[in-house]
């Protein structure tokens, strides 16, 4: 009886800490940010899209690299964003895409909705 209770036993620890080690995975799984190539991109450029970006409630942070004429968007942890969500906003503020790179592909044209 008592091995069949010590297997039992750890069966059990098997599956829980497959179980946890599985979430913590998960909850390491890097985030896929969504880089957008632009044809200028000046101090003028990062400050627009500052304005445009910093409250936004799917955007967890972004970076503005002027030298690349980049913008790279991260969503908010547990929140997501499509392309066609950021090539508008972008094409909004006047720095519309040449290139966007994300989860969804890569775009030279507006992602449909």
């Amino acid at each position: 009886m008592n091995r069949l209770f010590y297997c039992t036993c750890l069966t059990l620890f098997a599956a829980l800490l497959v179980t946890d080690m599985s979430e913590s995975v998960l909850a390491l799984e890097p985030v896929r940010p969504t880089v957008v190539h632009v044809e200028e991109m000046c101090g003028g450029c990062v400050k627009k899209v500052n304005l445009r970006f910093e409250d936004d409630e799917k955007i967890g942070r972004f970076e503005c690299d002027v030298d690349e004429k980049t913008v790279t968007f991260y969503p908010v942890k547990g929140q997501s964003f499509t392309a066609h969500y950021i090539w508008v906003e972008m094409d909004e503020i006047g720095k519309t895409p040449l290139k966007l790179v994300g989860p969804e592909g890569t775009f030279k044209s507006k992602p449909g909705k």
